[in-house]
């Protein structure tokens, strides 16, 4: 559940995301639990917005499509529209998604958004609304979609000293539906032998998007040498397969190491005393 607050007044808001289907012509309904944990009656209006994608960290913005492609908003209706909530009350709205007979096949994207405005006596006053929370719609309408999914960029530290090795993965969506990658991330030794396989959260890329994933091998302790670490994967209803993602990088333990070499010198400097020692205990000599 998200809050937001507002001057002494919050508002809460579930689920936060619906991922739905639909085809043409079909009415589809669900519900919205909003819930004020204030100790102030605030008064809600509902309202319906499209989406786009705003960042690498998959963070959206509200603003009408610029084309009819990915808008949903006209397609959404939430009712009650306006309503009081007591303080710790819930109320349950209601929204209804009617897809047109001739919607176009892919993704569409909006949110529902309950936004806080002043009461008086219980009533809604019609004030300003600034504080607002909203409910992401993803809705696919299937049909002759373009699913297509790239790997921009993978990258990880060329030279660790030990563990966890932090990976990052760019993913680009160029279709016309929302994508959600799957997969793993295989590292192998210098030798060619498999030493961890990790995985990496299942997350949606809207079209258009350019998405950051971050996944870590949680080893402390690394052999030093040469790492190879391949990204392979699949995604979308085809379950298309990604092209493998090869880099490679290094982990040595330079303080361990450092350590090893300042002992051996120190042996080697003192190695005199060390072999007279040895002769004194097994000949007794001096």
């Amino acid at each position: 559940m998200a809050y937001q607050a507002f001057a002494q007044v919050s508002i809460g808001i579930s689920p936060l995301v619906f991922e739905l289907t639909g085809n043409p012509g079909d009415v589809i309904e669900n519900q919205i639990k909003i819930y004020n944990p204030s100790d102030n009656t605030i008064g809600i209006k509902m309202t319906v917005e499209d989406i786009s994608p705003s960042d690498e960290a998959g963070h959206v913005i509200v603003e009408p499509a610029e084309t009819e492609t990915y808008s949903l908003a006209r397609w959404v209706n939430a009712e009650p529209a306006e309503f009081p909530l007591q303080p710790k009350e819930e109320r349950w709205v209601k929204f209804t998604i009617s897809v047109p007979k001739n919607a176009e096949p892919g993704g569409h994207y909006g949110t529902v958004i309950a936004g806080i405005g002043a009461v008086a006596g219980g009533e809604v006053t019609g004030a300003t609304i600034s504080p607002r929370v909203g409910v992401l719609i993803l809705l696919t309408v299937p049909g002759e979609m373009k699913e297509n999914l790239t790997v921009k960029d993978f990258s990880v530290p060329l030279f660790s000293e030990h563990g966890p090795i932090n990976f990052s993965i760019l993913f680009r969506n160029e279709g016309s539906v929302h994508l959600k990658p799957r997969g793993l991330i295989t590292i192998s030794n210098w030798l060619g032998q498999k030493v961890a396989d990790v995985s990496f959260s299942e997350k949606n890329v809207l079209p258009g998007a350019i998405r950051k994933f971050e996944t870590s091998w949680n080893k402390k302790w690394l052999w030093a040498g040469k790492y190879t670490a391949t990204l392979t994967g699949s995604y979308g209803i085809s379950n298309t397969f990604l092209t493998p993602t090869v880099i490679t990088f290094w982990a040595f333990p330079w303080k361990f190491g450092l350590g090893i070499l300042i002992v051996i010198i120190l042996f080697i400097l003192s190695r005199k005393r060390w072999l007279a020692a040895f002769r004194i205990m097994i000949k007794g000599e001096r």
